[in-house]
């Protein structure tokens, strides 16, 4: 009944997964942070972040940093959309 409301909700979790993902390599690497590809990722990410700060309250500010946060976020989603996926298709066969 909701389907594309639920195809939307999953690309849009995806995109935000992939970004999330993009900055932890890129910060992973050290990337140039004078980038623009780079500028972009981590401030199109950096609100997502704001629940999981606290994790990486004393990362360094430049050079090679691993961001926890940004995994730990990054796998809930994934997490969720999988639950939610897999409720979705139980109730679609027990109603039939």
């Amino acid at each position: 009944m909701h389907k594309p409301a639920i195809k939307y909700g999953l690309g849009l979790a995806s995109i935000i997964v992939a970004l999330l993902l993009a900055r932890l390599v890129a910060l992973l690497f050290a990337a140039d942070p004078s980038q623009p590809f780079v500028q972009f990722v981590v401030w199109i990410t950096q609100p997502l972040l704001l629940p999981v700060a606290w994790i990486d309250a004393h990362q360094p500010t430049i050079g090679v940093r691993f961001e926890r946060g940004t995994l730990i976020l990054a796998v809930l989603i994934v997490l969720l959309v999988g639950v939610g996926s897999a409720l979705r298709r139980r109730k679609r066969t027990v109603d039939g």
